[in-house]
């Protein structure tokens, strides 16, 4: 499968600390960025449950953490860790000149 490809802009490298999140609006979606060791994590802002947003979650170690109702995601994959059928979408990152990039086609890959 071909996916086409649209990079956004989403912040500079180092806007954003290790062990840090930061929830940006881009091109309308409602995204979260987050750094651990040193890789950006991009996933939907938008918890499945009742749409809290993830931002005002907690990241522990590669889980983040809804803030609403306790709900846990791995920021890899957008997998829940209760019931793994249930997903966050997530998009690809890459840092090129000290910017990142997040792809905004093919979510939940």
């Amino acid at each position: 499968m071909n996916q086409e490809s649209r990079w956004i802009f989403a912040i500079k490298e180092d806007e954003l600390a290790d062990g840090e999140k930061k929830p940006l609006l881009l091109e309308g979606n409602r995204v979260l960025l987050l750094r651990k060791d040193g890789v950006f994590f991009a996933m939907s802002n938008k918890c499945p449950h009742m749409e809290c947003p993830l931002s005002k979650g907690t990241l522990e170690d590669y889980m983040i953490k809804c803030g609403c109702h306790d709900w846990k995601f791995d920021i890899r994959n957008g997998e829940f860790l209760d019931a793994r059928e249930i997903k966050v979408p997530i998009y690809e990152t890459k840092v090129m000149e000290g910017s990142v990039f997040v792809n905004l086609e093919g979510a939940g890959k």
